[in-house]
């Protein structure tokens, strides 16, 4: 993937950490009041990626970046023999310690072991049968080297949950982020500019029947933080770093179906990672739209899409670093190289990119004008991929 070399370079310089401690944040909360509907959610979840309850129970876990908690309830309910929390945010400790304590007395709970350093610092003196990294890790050199570390703590036959992704599943809120550009001002407070951020977005989040994330916290994490640029490893890029030791076991979304007779499935003709990837390349254009399933497409005409969408997300986060948040010829070039592409592929979504290039091309960009679209608001995409795999 040579084509990722100079985008890799920029994503780089992105940091959710660094961003988090600066701001005293940990903007990853769950809205938990009903509770069990929470724990179905996760249970439906992990259930999915091939780890109900009774492969959790008695297991030695790690969880790394759990931020505050509100995800490691579910697998604390399933009675693990241990469960460690690696967290480096201190405004996270003392929130995990609080939803622990609040909710022990309505589920019963393993109580969890915070370890306080980053995975950086971090050695283990035994393997875990369950590592969980989920929503963290991206495509910058640092964070995959720490995906192979990730992949070291793995004991042989366990298994590592983590999330992926493409480029495309994030590109609606590339998209929502450019737009915002002209209604906040990087030198006023957090606090300042995720009120406007929430009356230009509000209407758009509202479309989302069954978001369980706080809209500040969304604000403040997807367009505000420059680690969003990091975006998430894609199954390439993870196969590519955890080398032949893992072989991808379950995902969710659901994307393979493998028909091939299972006596034929021994040494080389495995090929259980192969078989992902090429469901993958065939329906990244499925990760654009939430509200969507389409049929399988040409894998080398998604191959390009997911370039454009790099590119356009590179370009935006080498802009924001730099303090360059100009909606450009360039940038809006890149914006129609993508729609183009995706609108080839189903062109009723003419109609919400249409609505896009039309708001930008007006120069009337506000926080009335962004809450006001009809269209686009309803576009978002699938940023993660599930995925579990096992060490061979």
């Amino acid at each position: 993937m040579q084509y990722l070399n100079f985008i890799l370079r920029i994503m780089n310089k992105f940091d959710h950490l660094e961003y988090y401690l600066k701001n005293e944040i940990s903007p990853v909360k769950q809205d938990i009041e009903n509770l069990s509907q929470h724990i179905d959610r996760r249970e439906s979840l992990y259930t999915s990626i091939g780890l109900p309850e009774l492969m959790i129970k008695g297991k030695k876990i790690l969880e790394v970046g759990p931020g505050s908690g509100h995800n490691s309830l579910y697998v604390a309910s399933c009675s693990p023999k241990i469960y460690d929390l690696l967290e480096p945010n201190k405004s996270a400790w003392s929130e995990i310690e609080k939803l622990y304590s609040e909710n022990s007395k309505k589920i019963n709970l393993v109580q969890p072991n915070i370890i306080k350093k980053k995975l950086e610092d971090f050695e283990a003196f035994e393997k875990y049968d369950i590592v969980i990294s989920e929503g963290w890790l991206g495509v910058n050199e640092n964070e995959r080297q720490l995906m192979k570390k990730l992949g070291s703590l793995v004991k042989q036959k366990g298994i590592l949950v983590t999330t992926l992704g493409s480029p495309i599943g994030y590109l609606a809120n590339t998209i929502r982020r450019i737009l915002s550009w002209s209604i906040v001002n990087y030198d006023d407070s957090l606090k300042v500019n995720t009120a406007k951020l929430m009356k230009g977005y509000s209407s758009h989040l509202e479309t989302m029947k069954d978001m369980s994330r706080h809209s500040e916290d969304w604000c403040q994490d997807s367009l505000l933080n420059l680690g969003f640029y990091t975006l998430s490893s894609t199954p390439s890029m993870f196969i590519d770093d955890v080398g032949d030791n893992f072989n991808i076991y379950c995902s969710y979304p659901k994307i393979t179906m493998d028909w091939r007779w299972y006596k034929s499935l021994y040494g080389s003709n495995r090929r259980f990672n192969e078989v992902f990837l090429e469901a993958y390349y065939r329906n990244i254009h499925n990760f654009f739209d939430h509200n969507l399933v389409l049929e399988a497409h040409d894998k080398d005409a998604n191959f390009e899409m997911e370039k454009s969408a790099f590119a356009l997300t590179n370009i935006a986060g080498e802009r924001e670093s730099k303090g360059n948040t100009e909606i450009d010829n360039e940038i809006i070039n890149l914006i129609l190289d993508v729609f183009d592409k995706l609108i080839k592929i189903y062109p009723s979504w003419a109609k919400p990119l249409g609505e896009v290039v039309t708001l930008i091309k007006s120069n009337d960009i506000s926080e009335d004008s962004i809450s006001n679209m009809h269209e686009f608001k309803k576009i978002f995409g699938r940023e993660l991929m599930y995925v579990s795999a096992i060490k061979e």
